[in-house]
């Protein structure tokens, strides 16, 4: 099970921070579908990002497979999940 709950992320600092993602929460339970929708710059893939560890400073609470994660990941986190991205010329 993925776990997501009360996630922020913001870039920058001072005048120039730009919130990225506010207060999201989810469940994906293990061998559900889920989708994550919305517009274009509206947060998705920095969601997926954090979920991944490629995305630094969030605050909130993430968990997978009861696992909490915190702000690196552990190699063998790695082995267990993945990321694809998204080419759109390819």
């Amino acid at each position: 099970m993925i776990t997501v709950e009360n996630l922020d992320i913001a870039f920058g600092s001072g005048r120039g921070r730009v919130h990225a993602v506010r207060q999201v929460s989810f469940k994906v339970a293990r061998g559900e579908s889920f989708g994550l929708v919305g517009e274009s710059g509206s947060g998705k893939s920095t969601v997926l990002r954090a979920i991944a560890g490629l995305t630094p400073g969030w605050r909130g609470a993430m968990a997978v497979d009861g696992v909490a994660l915190g702000q690196k990941r552990a190699r063998d986190f790695h082995r267990r999940l993945q990321m694809v991205f998204q080419d759109p010329y390819g």
